[in-house]
């Protein structure tokens, strides 16, 4: 089981050191295009596209580790209010479900979605992606999400995943 865990844990930081790098190399991408059209009045379209694209996917393998670890941006206004922790645990638990529900639900219109795409052959400008690409990594994300919420479910009754 630990082992798992493991396996898991570390497959999870590597998706989030992608989505980082995804990230950096996007801002990167942005500040250049911008320099190069204030300096030289030339700007390459493919360029927004490409590092809209980074943002996106790095941000969609990033919702898992998140999800798991509860480390997403939240509101922490209930613990304040709240101090009983079966009260808490019970929300979490109700959130858990909420979001496995909705991502259940983006990832089935997700699908229809890819193969509609795969279907038509439609393709996108930069470098000739299909655009299914940007949609199996989402749906991918999604399904991971929900991996990590079932996770919470089963193997830690309920309770958030330890961050080491």
């Amino acid at each position: 089981m630990q082992l798992g865990r493991t396996a898991v844990s570390r497959f999870m930081d590597l998706l989030f050191s992608v989505g980082s790098i995804l990230l950096g190399t996007a801002a990167t991408l942005a500040i250049l295009n911008a320099v190069d059209r204030r300096i030289f009045m030339i700007g390459f379209p493919w360029v927004e596209e490409f590092y809209t694209y980074c943002i996106v996917i790095g941000v969609f393998i990033s919702i898992p580790l998140l999800e798991l670890r509860d480390d997403h941006l939240s509101i922490g206004i209930i613990q304040t209010i709240v101090k009983n922790k079966k009260i808490i645990k019970a929300l979490f638990i109700i959130r858990g479900l909420v979001t496995v529900t909705f991502l259940c639900t983006v990832v089935w219109y997700g699908l229809i979605s890819i193969q509609s795409q795969i279907n038509t052959g439609a393709v996108t400008f930069v470098l000739r992606w299909p655009k299914s690409t940007l949609y199996s990594v989402g749906v991918a994300g999604y399904a991971m999400s929900i991996l990590s919420w079932l996770t919470i479910f089963i193997f830690n009754k309920g309770d958030k995943v330890d961050a080491n």
